[in-house]
């Protein structure tokens, strides 16, 4: 931000690290994969068709000028190449599909109900295997179980976007796909197993993958637990320009910023609220806010207001424009509330 670049939306803490060692090593482009990656698990695909831009297309392009990656336009759904459909669709939890994610059952019987063959003979179909009408079908499809829910059918946009596929990686991992790949290191930190993750990430296979892949298929269960739990209208609060998500003692604080995402992915608070989502555990509580674009393109900035909000309580915070996170006492959680929603009026001149 200090030099013109936006650090939420234009290059990530990866992508700084790999810029300062491509430039004390030329060699060192080998690892632009990985920059990538980071800026996924960041949420920087933010562009057109879910792209990365600013320095990040830069890295994007050191990796397919290397032949270390290859980038198309597709469904965005996780083990798109090698899972069966339905789980791959039970699988994708951003954008968050209610009733859907984290369910393979309920996955397959939409798949089903639309008219789309789940298997051939008795081989089961993957993603990559659908003919252009039939992925035109199962959008249509989706679109239609969101607004079933009352929910915006334009968060089935989310679905389609740039696939970075890490064309050295074997095509049946979870490392193929950049934003699986980013997903497994996120996992592997939510769970207390950051070693694996790092491990990984500097080249480690066999045995330590198998691993990892247990940690994401847990921490998905977990989140599809926890997500229907932030679905539960008794655990919501709504003001004037806030929506808070009180996951109490049961949402893991571990879990809480990506509960955060989730929620925000399907547009939960609207336009015009930010959405706080709150993990308690012994003597504090874990905020993790998340803003729209509407209120970023009125000047609200979430990682300023936050952190405000949060010293006036005896906390701390900060962050982005867009998503933030703040460290709480306990007794404080109706007051911190407070001053937020207040704290937006004053700046919104509402």
């Amino acid at each position: 931000h200090l030099h013109g670049i936006n650090g939420a939306t234009e290059i990530s803490g990866a992508g700084v690290v790999y810029l300062v060692a491509k430039a004390l090593n030329e060699e060192n482009i080998r690892l632009s994969p990985i920059a990538v990656v980071g800026a996924l698990g960041d949420l920087q695909d933010r562009s057109d068709k879910r792209g990365l831009h600013g320095l990040n297309e830069l890295i994007v392009k050191d990796a397919v000028d290397s032949g270390l990656m290859k980038v198309e336009e597709d469904l965005l759904f996780y083990g798109r190449s090698y899972k069966p459909l339905h789980i791959a669709l039970a699988s994708t939890m951003n954008p968050f599909i209610i009733g859907i994610s984290g369910n393979e059952a309920h996955a397959y019987s939409l798949l089903t109900s639309i008219g789309i063959k789940v298997k051939e003979d008795d081989r089961w179909r993957v993603l990559t295997e659908l003919s252009e009408e039939e992925k035109k079908l199962l959008y249509s499809g989706i679109m239609k179980h969101l607004a079933s829910f009352g929910l915006p059918p334009s968060i089935a946009k989310e679905l389609i976007g740039k696939v970075y596929e890490l064309i050295k990686e074997e095509p049946w991992t979870y490392l193929r796909d950049a934003r699986e790949f980013a997903s497994l290191l996120n996992a592997c930190g939510k769970t207390g197993k950051e070693w694996v993750g790092i491990a990984i990430a500097m080249g480690g296979r066999g045995n330590l993958l198998e691993e990892a892949q247990g940690i994401l298929e847990e921490y998905r269960r977990k989140m599809a637990e926890a997500m229907e739990y932030a679905m539960r209208e008794e655990n919501r609060q709504e003001l004037k320009h806030v929506l808070v998500i009180d996951g109490g003692a049961i949402i893991d604080d571990r879990l809480i910023s990506s509960v955060a995402s989730m929620m925000s992915s399907i547009g939960i608070q609207g336009e015009d609220r930010i959405l706080l989502a709150l993990a308690h555990s012994e003597d504090s509580i874990k905020v993790s806010a998340r803003s729209s674009k509407s209120l970023i393109d009125r000047g609200l900035n979430l990682g300023k207001l936050i952190s405000k909000a949060a010293s006036l309580v005896g906390g701390r915070g900060g962050g982005h424009d867009i998503a933030a996170g703040a460290s709480i006492p306990k007794t404080k959680k109706t007051l911190f509330v407070l001053e937020v929603d207040r704290i937006i009026g004053e700046e919104l001149g509402d």
